[in-house]
């Protein structure tokens, strides 16, 4: 993971592995919904904008996402690790046909809906199975986001040694967001009140990062790690 700078870490460099602990293990987590979507690397370098998928290889046809992100950046040099994803910027309508929730949760993150009907099992089941297939590569949205949830580089430092709570504190300050550039919500336990949100905008699970983790590109690390939202 050694890199000399941030052209050549973002040429080599590859999204952090989640490790193979359960979820309940990671000591002092934080706790993020996962993103539909395929994890990047996202590097911002003047004019240099450069998008790159899990093998290396450049993704080219986001040119609203580059140009977004060129702007957010406003001449500070970043390395992110974001998805790219519509869920952020989804409409109304295809939010409102999911399962219904009444859990309440914190207003500043999500706006509550009232969904349609529970139905059965095997309704759900089917739902669930039709949400999956409208999001492979074959159904997928023309329009993405790109949700930044990691920040490994800033300016002319490496940041990978740098605890996961304050590089997110940092990334939250560098990077403003606008309709296609969002930053990842994270938040502590206890996440009840959470869970019926995020269920209701269709996440299906958390990833737990101990808020003391570093960040190793490419490997494993046993202090991340996830699990499904519970079904309730």
């Amino acid at each position: 993971m050694i890199a000399s700078d941030v052209l050549s870490a973002a040429a080599t460099w590859r999204p952090q592995l989640f490790g193979d602990k359960r979820a309940a293990t990671i000591l002092d987590p934080i706790i993020e919904p996962l993103w539909t979507g395929p994890r990047i690397l996202a590097l911002v370098d003047g004019d240099t904008v450069r998008l790159t998928d899990s093998d290396g290889e450049l993704i080219d046809n986001q040119p609203e996402v580059v140009d977004a992100l060129r702007v957010a950046a406003d001449g500070v040099t970043v390395l992110l690790e974001a998805c790219l994803t519509a869920e952020p910027i989804q409409a109304a309508d295809e939010i409102a046909g999911r399962e219904s929730v009444t859990m309440p949760q914190p207003g500043e993150a999500m706006t509550q809906m009232i969904l349609g009907s529970r139905g059965d099992r095997k309704d759900r089941l089917a739902r669930q199975q039709d949400e999956a297939r409208r999001r492979t590569v074959e159904g997928a949205p023309d329009r993405v986001a790109l949700v930044a949830v990691d920040l490994m580089w800033l300016d002319d430092e490496s940041l990978c040694d740098v605890p996961l709570l304050e590089r997110k504190r940092i990334l939250e300050s560098v990077l403003p967001e606008s309709d296609l550039i969002r930053v990842g919500i994270h938040v502590r336990p206890p996440i009840d009140t959470w869970l019926g949100s995020w269920r209701s905008f269709g996440f299906r699970r958390l990833a737990y990062k101990a808020a003391n983790s570093r960040y190793t590109p490419g490997q494993k690390n046993q202090d991340w790690s996830t699990a499904a939202i519970p079904q309730r």
